[in-house]
């Protein structure tokens, strides 16, 4: 059973809407592709995770924030009995070089060494399942998994997953799976009690104003901004996606509401945030069915 599944992050929203919208420069462009690898890792990761059997439970980016301790986040949990395995995903390629702090990609390259983190949010872990009364056993890994990715010198550690051990550690998951599903249902159930919603990482995304953002509509597969319009419908110039109007329209008014969530939405503001490319009466419809929702 898989929980919580997984969505983009706000961040990576908005970066990719700005990239569509304004030019990002070198070092916002290289902000947005380490979102976009490290959300794909966790994809990658998930189509993995979610081949175990039935007495695995698989609970996706959680943000958990306990009574008496700080938020600490999560990429993957999966119960299987009486233990928890808690992953932290990476996506890292090339070829780099450990060190017990960083990991040093060459020639001059360096980032944490993921081991860092893996064990304070196992801490962190083991000390809240503590405070909700549980005695569950807490496993956890590091897990890279880009098959182009090299670690030398890595210690022999068996908190590391690399590319070529991922096909072995799910088949050992499997044969310790055991039909708990309703314990299971109750464990999920109390940490989604305490799962916040995250923000996006304010100081790493530009500034950025409506005045100064492109403004239209945009295809719903794509992001491109070359439509062909029909009455009711529209198809992508660039990639042939069709669908109606009004849902690209909605996807639109979304859009906005990502960037300018604390801006006040009307029919002018739309109308001048599609570029003049949908009618008012259009834009009021839409509006009016998102109130519904």
């Amino acid at each position: 059973m898989i929980y919580n599944k997984r969505s983009k992050p706000i961040s990576l929203v908005i970066m990719e809407s700005l990239a569509r919208r304004t030019t990002l420069s070198k070092k916002d462009t290289h902000y947005l592709n380490s979102l976009q690898k490290g959300f794909e890792g966790e994809l990658a990761f998930d189509r993995m995770a979610a081949k175990l059997g039935a007495g695995c439970t698989v609970i996706n980016d959680l943000l958990l924030q306990p009574k008496m301790s700080n938020a600490f986040q999560i990429d993957s949990l999966v119960l299987i009995g009486q233990t928890v395995y808690l992953y932290e995903i990476k996506n890292y390629s090339g070829e780099y070089c450990y060190g017990p702090e960083m990991l040093l990609k060459k020639p001059d390259f360096e980032v944490s060494n993921p081991l860092i983190q893996m064990q304070s949010s196992k801490n962190k872990l083991k000390i809240f399942l503590r405070e909700l009364g549980y005695t569950l056993k807490v496993k956890a890994y590091v897990v890279y998994v880009h098959p182009e990715f090299t670690l030398f010198h890595a210690p022999e550690n068996e908190a590391i997953l690399l590319p070529t051990q991922l096909k072995s550690h799910f088949a050992k998951l499997n044969k310790e799976t055991e039909l708990l599903a309703e314990s299971a249902h109750r464990f999920v159930e109390t940490l989604m009690l305490y799962k916040i919603e995250s923000t996006p990482f304010v100081e790493d995304i530009p500034k950025y104003d409506f005045n100064t953002l492109k403004k239209g509509v945009r295809c719903e597969s794509c992001g491109s901004f070359d439509l062909v319009n029909y009455r009711q419908n529209y198809q992508c110039y660039d990639c042939s996606y069709k669908n109606t109007f009004h849902s690209a329209i909605l996807n639109t008014i979304k859009e906005y509401q990502q960037l300018f969530p604390d801006s006040k939405l009307s029919t002018r503001i739309i109308y001048r945030w599609c570029n003049e490319t949908a009618s008012k009466n259009r834009i009021k419809t839409a509006l009016n069915s998102l109130c519904r929702q």
